[in-house]
């Protein structure tokens, strides 16, 4: 299995972790259900683990679809950006999970942790969605052209940008 493979395989998997590891953890702190609240931090640990190779993977796919017809470079480093912070959050997500299912004797730690593991499940979990959704924008250019006919033509624009440079050069030069 070859890093493209193993990034398409498993890119969904954290995603969805994290979506089902963040509501079940508001369930159960709602429901102030001490069985459900660890099995979400044991999902949100999974999903943090199931990041790891998706994220090391990103790499050698990126080399392998950078030139292929279609794909923005722009679109690739915006994923990659946001998969960074992802990846650090899901991280700092899943260390609190572990970290908060082995201090339940201390009752101040284990409420501070739920709080922490809350906001951090949150964070990662937008963090998730939107490097999902830029991922997508790489090979499915039907997301794409949704957003940029919303949005404007990314490369459109940077065509235009480059087209008002180059006249403006001419009349500097005239």
């Amino acid at each position: 299995m070859n890093s493209v493979q193993i990034h398409l395989a498993l890119t969904h998997v954290p995603v969805i972790l994290s979506f089902v590891g963040l509501v079940m953890l508001v369930v159960a702190l709602l429901a102030k259900n001490t069985g459900l609240t660890n099995t979400s931090y044991t999902i949100i640990i999974i999903a943090g683990v199931a990041a790891l190779p998706v994220f090391f993977s990103g790499e050698g796919t990126e080399e392998a679809v950078e030139h292929a017809p279609g794909v923005s470079e722009a679109i690739i480093e915006r994923h990659e950006d946001i998969a960074k912070l992802a990846m650090i959050s899901i991280a700092a997500a899943g260390i609190s999970a572990l970290v908060a299912l082995f201090s339940y004797r201390w009752f101040r730690v284990v409420r501070l942790l739920k709080v922490l593991v809350l906001l951090l499940a949150i964070i990662s979990g937008g963090l998730m969605a939107q490097t999902a959704h830029l991922g997508g924008q790489i090979r499915h250019t039907e997301i794409r052209n949704a957003l940029t006919a919303q949005n404007g033509n990314e490369d459109g624009e940077k065509n235009e940008m480059q087209g008002n440079s180059h006249q403006q050069q001419e009349q500097d030069d005239n």
